[in-house]
């Protein structure tokens, strides 16, 4: 369990580190609330709990919560335990603490027994909030991903697909967006076996997502249609893009159980018109480029800039 612990006296912060260290703990330190927040904000994802004095020079450890709580509203953090340290017994000031963002408040001087007792609930709560960090991530991915080939699942490819679309707009950057099919994949399925073309779309995918740039996203909108998303790409850089994609596929077979399997891929590419286009307009787009390209001899890609 990583603690942050702030306090403006060296000598309390010193008999703190000392005791929780003996207790198994990793320490990190601020003397006031900047610091703080500082190092709240450089080690958020490590850290499992807070100790913070209320009066420090500066910023006062109230301000500082306060402050923290905010940070992590806005990057959605897990709730973090703070406990307040302080001289102070005061109904008010307790009152404070825990309306500050506070979880707990210790009256100083803190008996070693009791920080000891303190702690050691506060890693129940720690181990309990790692859990659900973890279970909320394995949600997220089996929520967001496609089962079989791990890229994007139609949901998370067109909230993405929405997300560069406002970015588009808002920083005038080209965005291209293309939907693939597999040629006559129906053929491999009814010769090799579903086995077969199960590897052959993992494959495809893994092929793709290598020779992605940073950003660009496939995702895999059902059977074996694909979508490629292409944010701030020149124009000229489009079809030779998409077509680089298509060799990727076609160039060398998908190999299952000893067996070449030749696979071809048909695209159908459309750029982003602005404002007054719709996700569902310019996926429409795509789907019509993507028709036109297998109707006039597959294993092609179909841009109209």
């Amino acid at each position: 369990m990583k603690v942050l612990i702030v306090d403006d006296t060296k000598t309390d912060r010193l008999l703190l580190k000392l005791h929780l260290s003996k207790l198994g703990y990793e320490v990190i330190e601020a003397a006031n609330g900047q610091e703080a927040i500082e190092q709240f904000v450089e080690h958020s994802n490590e850290l499992d709990l807070i100790l913070i004095d209320v009066q420090m020079p500066y910023m006062n450890g109230f301000e500082a919560v306060k402050s923290i709580r905010e940070i992590q509203e806005q990057k959605k953090q897990e709730w973090l335990p703070v406990i307040f340290l302080s001289a102070s017994a005061e109904d008010t000031d307790i009152e404070e603490g825990i309306l500050a963002g506070g979880d707990d408040y210790l009256i100083k001087p803190i008996s070693q027994k009791v920080l000891s007792a303190k702690m050691l609930a506060m890693n129940r709560i720690a181990g309990m909030r790692r859990r659900l960090v973890e279970s909320n991530r394995i949600l997220n991915e089996l929520a967001t991903t496609d089962h079989l080939t791990g890229s994007a699942n139609r949901r998370a490819f067109e909230s993405i697909l929405e997300h560069e679309m406002s970015s588009s707009r808002r920083y005038g950057n080209r965005l291209a967006c293309a939907i693939f099919d597999l040629d006559k994949f129906k053929v491999i399925n009814d010769t090799f076996g579903h086995d077969a073309g199960d590897a052959v779309l993992v494959e495809v995918v893994n092929r793709i997502k290598a020779n992605l740039r940073e950003g660009d996203t496939v995702g895999r909108l059902g059977g074996e249609e694909f979508g490629i998303i292409l944010p701030n790409v020149e124009e000229g850089e489009i079809l030779a893009a998409f077509d680089r994609y298509r060799c990727i596929v076609a160039d060398q077979p998908v190999v299952h159980d000893s067996i070449n399997i030749a696979v071809t891929a048909s695209i159908g590419v459309a750029v982003y018109a602005g404002e007054e286009e719709s996700k569902e307009v310019l996926l429409k787009r795509a789907d019509e480029s993507l028709y036109e390209a297998k109707e006039t001899g597959r294993n092609r890609v179909v841009y109209h800039p």
